[in-house]
């Protein structure tokens, strides 16, 4: 479960959502349009080995999530 950041695709709108690995894209809670992962932000605790002191708050560019295993 993590909770996430979505932005809409029509409107831009913005909302966290609470979402499972299983959980289908949330629509807009403003217009219903199709909404898109924001990937700004900050990264907590300990995430493909990278502590959260090591963290750049930057998840796209995370070299404990992008790191090949």
């Amino acid at each position: 479960m993590a909770l996430l950041t979505y932005v809409c695709k029509e409107c831009g709108h913005k909302q966290e959502e609470l979402v499972f690995s299983s959980s289908p894209t949330p629509r807009c809670e403003k217009c219903g349009g199709e909404m898109k992962q924001s990937f700004s932000g900050k990264c907590y605790g300990s995430i493909g080995g990278v502590s959260a002191s090591e963290c750049t708050h930057n998840c796209a560019t995370c070299p404990g999530c992008s790191s090949k295993k």
